[in-house]
């Protein structure tokens, strides 16, 4: 079975964090900090909201790199 290439390990409270973090630190699991997203454990409860959340930003992304490629400029709002 191929993983896919980032994984997401999403923990609801910080006791699990600190596990996951540990087993991570230690080789222990099938996957390597490098391979998780944003190299961190994720806080959180529910895991449509976080999906969401990512597939908009995904999707925000990709529009500013195609504007981007055709020469648009962005500048950050105050």
């Amino acid at each position: 079975m191929e993983l896919a290439k980032y994984k997401a390990c999403i923990c609801e409270g910080a006791a699990e964090a600190a596990i996951i973090d540990i087993l991570v630190d230690n080789d222990l699991l099938i996957f390597t900090r490098e391979e998780m997203l944003e190299e961190q454990v994720i806080r959180g409860r529910n895991a449509k909201n976080f999906e969401a959340e990512k597939n908009m930003l995904y999707c925000l992304e990709n529009v500013l790199k195609t504007y981007s490629a055709k020469g648009f400029e962005f500048r950050a709002l105050r």
